[in-house]
C-alpha cells in the first residue's frame, strides 16, 4: 500500500519528462520524479523551474523540475521535521511551502533562501497549521492557516516586516496561493449561502476563484458556472487554476483574464481549458510571465507533472 503523506493531503492535487503534445493553444511536457510512482506539482517560475513534492511510498521528497535542462533535483528537506513539502519558488530561488513537526500534530510554512537554509514561520492566531503557498519575486509569500473554528484563513505574509494580512474573513475556507511582482493575489474562498458575495451568478458549489488587487478590492469569479479556483497569476495578470467541467465531472485547468467586475462568470472555450491528453484530470498550478503553465494531471492511480506552452 502507498504511503499516505500527511503533509500533503490537504494540498490540491497536483513519466519522466516526455515529448510535448499538441493539443488546442498549448504543446504539453510531461514530466515525473525517476524514484517516483506519483508526485504532485505547483508553482513554474520565469527560468521555468517547476517545484513539486514525490507523493507515493518514498514519501516527502521535494524536488525542481528544471524545464529548460529537462532534470529533477531533490531538495534537501528541514531537518527536525517529520515532512517537508514545497509549493512555489520566484525567480532568486527562495523557495516556500510546509513542514509537519516530528509529532506529526503541527503544519508550519517555511521560506527557504537560495543557500538551503530553512526560516520556519507560525501564523500568531494560527490553529493547527500554518501553510505558505506562493512567493513573488519581492519576497512577499501567501497561504493559509486553520482557526479555533475549523475555519480556514487566507494570509499575505511580509517576512520584512514579520506582518500578516488575513484575507476573506467571511469564508468558512480560504485558499490564498499564487502572486505577483505588484501583489496581486488569487486563491479560492468556500461560503455557504448566507454569506455567498455572489449569489447572481448561481455557483451550486459555492466555491469561487478570487483576484484581490494591491488596494485591496477583491473580484470573485466561476468558471463555466462551477466549483473554481484560482492558483496562479502572471505579472500580465492572466489567472490560471481549475474547475468541475460539468459535463464529465472531471477537474480541467483554465487560463483566463477577469475584466475588474467584482462577480464574474466566465464562459471559456477549448481554447483556454487545459486538458492533458490521455489523462482523467488537470489542475494548472502555476503561470510564469512567458505564458508558460504549470500544475498536475493524472492517469488512473498515477499522479504526473505537466507544463503547457503556448503554441
Amino acid at each position: 500500500m502507498k504511503k499516505k503523506n500527511q503533509l500533503l493531503a490537504a494540498l490540491a492535487v497536483g513519466l519522466i519528462a516526455g515529448p510535448l503534445v499538441a493539443q488546442a493553444q498549448y504543446k504539453y511536457e510531461v514530466f515525473d520524479h525517476p524514484d517516483a510512482d506519483g508526485i504532485q506539482v505547483f508553482g513554474i517560475n520565469d527560468r521555468g523551474d517547476v517545484v513539486g513534492n514525490v507523493t507515493d511510498e518514498v514519501g516527502g521528497v521535494p524536488f525542481v523540475y528544471a524545464s529548460k535542462k529537462g532534470t529533477v533535483t531533490d531538495v534537501a528537506p528541514s531537518a527536525g521535521h517529520s515532512d517537508t513539502g514545497v509549493l512555489a519558488s520566484n525567480d532568486a530561488g527562495v523557495m516556500v511551502g510546509s513542514v509537519l513537526d516530528l509529532t506529526e500534530t503541527m503544519t508550519s510554512g517555511f521560506i527557504r533562501d537560495k543557500q538551503g537554509n530553512y526560516t520556519i514561520v507560525d501564523h500568531p492566531l494560527g490553529v493547527g497549521f500554518t501553510q505558505f503557498r506562493g512567493v513573488n519575486n519581492k519576497g512577499l509569500v501567501t497561504g493559509f492557516r486553520g482557526d479555533a473554528s475549523v475555519n480556514t484563513i487566507g494570509f499575505i505574509y511580509d517576512p520584512k516586516s514579520n506582518t500578516f494580512t488575513d484575507l476573506n474573513p467571511t469564508s468558512w475556507f480560504t485558499i490564498a496561493q499564487g502572486i505577483n511582482s505588484k501583489g496581486e493575489v488569487v486563491g479560492s474562498s468556500n461560503f455557504i449561502p448566507e454569506t455567498d458575495p455572489c449569489p447572481g451568478l448561481g455557483n451550486p458549489f459555492l466555491r469561487y476563484g478570487w483576484l484581490r488587487a494591491t488596494d485591496g478590492t477583491v473580484t470573485y469569479f466561476e468558471v463555466n458556472g462551477s466549483h473554481s479556483s484560482g492558483r496562479g497569476i502572471n505579472d500580465q495578470g492572466s489567472i490560471v487554476g481549475f474547475f468541475i467541467d460539468l459535463t464529465d465531472g472531471n477537474f480541467k485547468g483554465y487560463k483566463a483574464e477577469l475584466d475588474g467586475t467584482q462577480c464574474q462568470s466566465l464562459t471559456l472555450g477549448p481554447s483556454d481549458i487545459l486538458d492533458v491528453p490521455g489523462t482523467n484530470e488537470t489542475i494548472a498550478a502555476g503561470i510564469n510571465n512567458a505564458g508558460d503553465i504549470s500544475g498536475g494531471t493524472s492517469f488512473g492511480d498515477t499522479s504526473i507533472g505537466f507544463i503547457a506552452r503556448p503554441n
